[in-house]
């Protein structure tokens, strides 16, 4: 019981009604007392993961009620039987069952037919016998496998296709043997599938399911023109299929009548014409809800309808992205207007003297005496001791003119008074200075945002087409491999190939999908993704065309002999676009606060890069966060973006010293004057290019070893070290700046591009 209690009552309905196929299998079998197809589609069923103690009781039953015999009852126990000894086999030993297994197993239940050769057959015809169901078994692994276990939305590969003509064929065959009272269900059941057919398969997917019926009709009844009749059927139906449903079902009714009227194809009987017109207005009376469930569970209408709404929801989706980037720059505008202090303020001394004035002489005595003396104003007085304030942060009464040191009775309140208001007009313009700097640190980052989202927009618009045919040959090429991919989309977008597969995970390691989805694209495909549903068994492999170039890279580094921490922090890392971002950043200093500011800023300009922020929005907006987090954390950063594509390095420089790029005749030093990344409010920083080659390397060094060896030396160091390995390069430098007394922390990073 315990194997039922995890099936709901769908499942058990379905088990149940198995019996029929089982039934029409073993009415198909060569001669009378064999129920040998049957055994054949019963293997398929439990190789696919059937539940066995349920399949195997609906095959014994549809069995006997082909034949009902002795020999019949046996045929159909012994299959159930080695299969049961098996399934306890691959348990105990926890080892998978194979298609090649199973196959053997199919066979060692046929054993008994040559037991019971019915009277009058010699045994050739009980090796025959056997021989067709080991071939029909064959082709139910094939589709039951394909169905059951990747899906029924899934696409068929040729094998697979083949194997499903041939169950459907062998099912019919056992259909048309059926005959109630002159009605024969089989051509009730062939209307049926030439209506469905129409709106559910692709043209010559349903030509040939209804081919396959006709066949098995023909056989039975040995009179080709069955087959015949029935694509006749078909091709009637098909040239109305866009037209409402009533339109083909009289195309199929009139080609029938005229194939069994006229040509006497096959047996015309009123019945016949009844069985057929009664299968198809089943369909035709279908509600549509019902019709549109039965025509989506094709993969061909589903993935066909998937890039029919991706293509319409393009144009939307560019639409959407752009107003969100719209909303963005609009906020970045709002945050770079200055709302700090209007224009035509006083200057600092004068504003600092009339707060004294407001604030020291308000509550004076003599104040309407002083007003009265100077035409009622007397900050004027007040400026020079003012100016003294704000530069040294002090006033004395050598400051104040005569006329106020003589007259006035609280001149040690006026002199506190200048101070206080100094100090007051210095911390509000170090505030107006924070906020003004925050705000276009927000604007900036605004903007930035903007423009990444406009350069996604732009990406979503480029057009993009996809590749069926490859599609279906590259499930096709990984089932050969044993790989189960229930889906493949591939598409080419701005000439590059691309690809999504659905696979199991146990697959998606596998070697071989990495190596065949390459072989059937042309060219070098790697993993760009990978998703996996939470609870399911199926993984979401992304590939992308590989870059022509890939990279290897080497660094060393060392610290400053008297500090604990080495104040270099460097980075080499992949970007999307197949890029690759390689920086080294010097902090302030040495020890552990250098190494806390360099790892820090380089982490931001990382993860600026990686979000696609370009040169000049990234840096800006660090330098100038930098800044509000102090003066004192600034640092030397060197940058270099290697286009894995175009093998060109683009280098952008704050601060740091000489760059190298180590080629097989010279070596190119690219140097800049910018200052430090985090010292003024506008950062500057240097850019220049250079196209490499597979000998090329990328050298960034530290001010470590530049103090100790100097950019010259530096530079003949790398022509005379003869390596391509940049990690001795990193180790030679790193060995010579030591040996001459390296003073500073020291790091150096090397990268050479390798042809894909």
């Amino acid at each position: 019981m315990k194997k039922l209690a995890g099936y709901r009552g769908g499942d058990i309905v379905y088990y149940l009604l198995s019996v029929v196929p089982f039934f029409l299998a073993a009415n198909a079998g060569i001669y009378e007392g064999m129920a040998g197809l049957a055994a054949g589609l019963y293997t398929a069923l439990v190789f696919c993961r059937c539940n066995y103690f349920l399949v195997s009781p609906m095959f014994l039953a549809g069995s006997a009620l082909a034949d009902a015999s002795l020999q019949g009852i046996v045929c159909a126990a012994a299959p159930i039987a080695v299969m049961g000894a098996a399934k306890l086999i691959h348990y105990l030993s926890a080892r998978p069952m194979g298609l090649f297994a199973a196959n053997v197993y199919a066979f060692a239940g046929q054993l008994p037919a040559f037991a019971f050769v019915p009277a009058g057959y010699e045994l050739r015809f009980a090796i025959a016998s056997v021989a067709a169901n080991q071939l029909f078994c064959y082709c139910a692994l094939l589709i039951c496998y394909a169905l059951i276990v990747r899906g029924v939305r899934n696409k068929l590969t040729t094998d697979e296709t083949v194997g499903g003509a041939v169950v459907v064929m062998i099912l019919s065959l056992g259909l048309y043997r059926l005959d109630v009272y002159g009605f024969m269900p089989f051509f009730a059941v062939l209307g049926w599938t030439v209506m469905v057919s129409l709106r559910s398969f692709s043209v010559p997917a349903a030509l040939l399911i209804v081919f396959s019926m006709g066949m098995g009709g023909s056989i039975a009844s040995l009179d080709m023109s069955v087959c015949g009749a029935a694509v006749a059927a078909y091709v009637a139906a098909c040239a109305f299929k866009k037209l409402h449903v009533l339109f083909p079902f009289a195309a199929m009714m009139l080609s029938d009548l005229l194939a069994g009227a006229f040509f006497e194809a096959f047996a015309y009987t009123p019945l016949h014409i009844a069985a057929l017109a009664a299968g198809g207005l089943c369909y035709v009376l279908l509600p549509k809800k019902l019709k549109a469930r039965i025509a989506v569970y094709t993969p061909e209408n589903r993935i066909a309808g998937a890039k029919r709404l991706l293509s319409h929801g393009r144009a939307e989706v560019f639409a959407r992205l752009n107003s969100v980037a719209n909303v963005f720059y609009e906020m970045g505008k709002s945050f770079s207007v200055r709302t700090d202090r209007p224009e035509n303020r006083l200057p600092a001394p004068q504003e600092v003297a009339r707060d004294v004035m407001l604030t020291v002489c308000a509550g004076c005595p003599r104040r309407e005496g002083c007003q009265a003396a100077l035409g009622g104003d007397t900050s004027s007085l007040f400026v020079p001791a003012a100016s003294s304030a704000l530069l040294t942060g002090d006033a004395g009464a050598a400051d104040m003119p005569t006329f106020v040191t003589s007259r006035c009775c609280r001149i040690d309140a006026l002199l506190a008074g200048c101070k206080s208001a100094a100090e007051r007009y210095k911390k509000r313009e170090e505030n107006a200075k924070r906020l003004d700097l925050s705000q276009r640190v927000i604007a900036e980052q605004m903007y930035g945002v903007g423009n990444m989202i406009s350069d996604v927009a732009e990406d979503v618009n480029k057009g993009i087409s996809f590749d069926e045919r490859a599609e279906n040959r590259l499930i096709e090429e990984l089932s050969y491999k044993n790989i189960v991919c229930t889906e493949a989309v591939l598409y080419t977008k701005e000439g590059k190939v691309q690809a999504s597969l659905t696979v199991r995970r146990a697959d998606a390691r596998k070697r071989a999908l990495d190596e065949t989805v390459s072989a059937v694209l042309g060219n070098r495909m790697q993993r760009v993704g990978e998703a996996q549903p939470l609870g399911s068994d199926k993984v979401t492999l992304s590939f992308a065309a590989a870059p022509r170039y890939c990279a290897v890279f080497g660094e060393a580094s060392v610290r400053k002999s008297d500090s604990a921490d080495n104040g270099d922090s460097r980075a080499v890392r992949k970007l999307a676009g197949g890029k690759l971002f390689v920086a080294v950043c010097d902090g302030m200093g040495s020890g552990a606060e250098a190494q806390a500011n360099s790892s820090s800023t380089l982490a931001m300009v990382e993860n600026f890069y990686k979000a696609g922020f370009g040169n000049e929005a990234a840096l800006n907006m660090i330098n100038r966060m930098l800044m509000m987090k102090g003066a004192d954390e600034f640092s030397a950063l060197d940058i270099c973006v290697i286009d894995l594509e175009t093998a060109i390095a683009h280098f952008v420089k704050l601060g740091g010293v000489q760059s190298f790029v180590k080629r097989a005749d010279n070596v190119d030093v690219i140097e800049s004057s910018a200052l430090p990344i985090g010292i003024v409010e506008e950062a500057t920083p240097y850019s220049d290019s250079r196209l490499l080659s597979g000998t090329d390397s990328v050298v960034l060094v530290s001010d470590g070893i530049v103090d100790a060896l100097g950019a010259d030396g530096v530079r003949l160091v790398l022509s005379r070290t003869d390596t391509l390995s940049p990690q001795e390069l990193c180790d030679t430098l790193l060995a010579k700046a030591t040996e001459y007394g390296a003073k500073d922390d020291s790091t150096a990073v090397a990268v050479r591009l390798i042809a894909g």
